[in-house]
């Protein structure tokens, strides 16, 4: 890809400034604030739905428009601090004016009981509604909700139906209104930046906890921050969804009043539009949610750092989104006779891709071919955008469990045998 023009913001400026690169980033909220407020929302069933709706607050937006396939709706979730008291600001870990920003970004499909999620990273290469190319987080900034609907729908192929914004103070108030999530954390997590102080173990945290767990950055990378959301997401919904909420009419009304009233949506966004979402939300509770990012590599533009869609593999996620396909997954309609495997060795031990073909053969995969990779402690199962489902189903098939990494390179599973595996007995030469 050559080097792309200097983009044409208001300000004239590349989009936010990169976390290290000037300003502090104070808020970046994660794909978590977003999902876990509408899916919380329409987790609660249509009574509360109906009084829901009423406490949505509602923007003019143009661009949306159906399709014959799934309901796609956009969220964006804000850190601005408009509306937060000092005092809040300084509770909340989230000091500092930072302006209109969406550090949120992500389609949400809805199909009967079945629900997927699409994340853009902020810092995806994009070009956005006016015309210019640089961050997708700037495309609010640009024409508002408006220009943030055409340029992700110029880059997807997605029909975007609804729009729906969400805010700090709404994610704070749904976790207090279901009695806080319990979350389980395998090593202590320290954050000054979001507030986050936590020790190992299983515990129940708070709307302010929450919010500071989510917004966790600087311990680790992004990809394990989209671990925690995505850990979390479920943890919630399956809170709201949990029979003490629903059967409870106090609760029920309290958690879609409170998720409500945190919630910016399109004129369009009705009651028979949450009906549906509230079906796909309750699927999420049991486990039924598919999530993608789309795939991206690092790069550095006129000394910005951006992440550039690896285009084939976008386009063939895209595809699965626009045709429903993806949804698939969510009920793990995935055939061993379906799933083509390459397998590598990278155990020391004689033999042991061969033994694991045959193995896999007979279980019913198509073991495309075998081979030698440089030597690791652990297996790990690399797959290709929109083939969780597939790599989950493998890694059930396996003796160890298996590291899941999403590869766009990859054109097929690829199964890397580690040392754990053939300590485990898994062949032999």
């Amino acid at each position: 890809m050559t080097e792309p023009a200097r983009p044409t913001t208001p300000d004239g400026q590349w989009g936010p400034v990169i976390a290290g690169g000037g300003r502090r980033r104070w808020g970046r909220v994660g794909l978590i604030v977003g999902g876990v407020l509408l899916l919380a929302l329409v987790a609660t069933g249509a009574g509360a739905a109906l009084y829901a709706n009423a406490q949505i607050s509602r923007t003019e937006v143009d661009g949306l428009t159906s399709g014959s396939g799934p309901l796609h709706v956009l969220v964006v979730g804000s850190d601005s601090r408009e509306g937060l008291t000092p005092e809040q600001q300084v509770e909340l870990t989230a000091g500092g004016d930072v302006g209109e920003r969406t550090d949120t970004i992500f389609v949400l499909s809805i199909e009967g009981g079945r629900a997927a999620i699409l994340a853009f990273p902020r810092d995806l290469l994009v070009t956005r509604c006016d015309g210019s190319t640089g961050r997708i987080n700037a495309a609010i900034g640009i024409g508002g909700p408006t220009c943030m609907i055409q340029t992700v729908s110029r880059l997807s192929g997605l029909p975007i139906e609804h729009y729906v914004a969400v805010d700090f103070l709404g994610f704070v108030g749904i976790v207090d209104a279901v009695g806080g999530v319990e979350v389980c954390i395998d090593k202590r997590i320290q954050d000054p930046f979001s507030g986050a102080d936590f020790q190992p173990g299983c515990q129940v945290l708070n709307g302010r906890q929450a919010l500071a767990f989510v917004r966790v950055r600087k311990v680790d990378n992004d990809l394990e921050r989209i671990k925690r959301q995505q850990q979390f997401l479920r943890a919630l919904a399956g809170e709201v969804a949990s029979v003490s909420t629903i059967v409870n009419p106090v609760a029920l009304y309290r958690t879609g009043g409170r998720v409500g009233s945190a919630l910016t949506a399109d004129d369009s966004l009705g009651v028979l539009d949450l009906l549906r979402l509230a079906w796909g939300g309750r699927g999420v509770a049991r486990g039924r949610l598919v999530t993608h990012t789309v795939p991206a590599v690092p790069r550095t533009v006129n000394g910005a750092a951006v992440l550039e869609p690896i285009a084939t593999a976008a386009e063939a996620l895209f595809a699965t989104f626009r045709d429903g396909s993806v949804l698939l997954a969510a009920d793990g309609e995935v055939s061993r006779d379906d799933i083509q495997v390459q397998v590598l060795n990278a155990s020391r031990a004689a033999g042991l891709a061969g033994a694991t073909r045959d193995a896999l053969q007979q279980a019913g995969y198509d073991v495309v071919s075998i081979g030698d990779a440089p030597e690791q402690e652990r297996t790990v199962i690399r797959y290709p955008a929109g083939q969780r489902a597939a790599a989950e189903l493998l890694a059930t098939d396996l003796p160890v469990t298996a590291d899941l990494v999403e590869d766009a390179s990859a054109a097929t599973l690829v199964l890397v045998l580690g040392r754990d595996i053939a300590e485990a007995g898994a062949g032999s030469g």
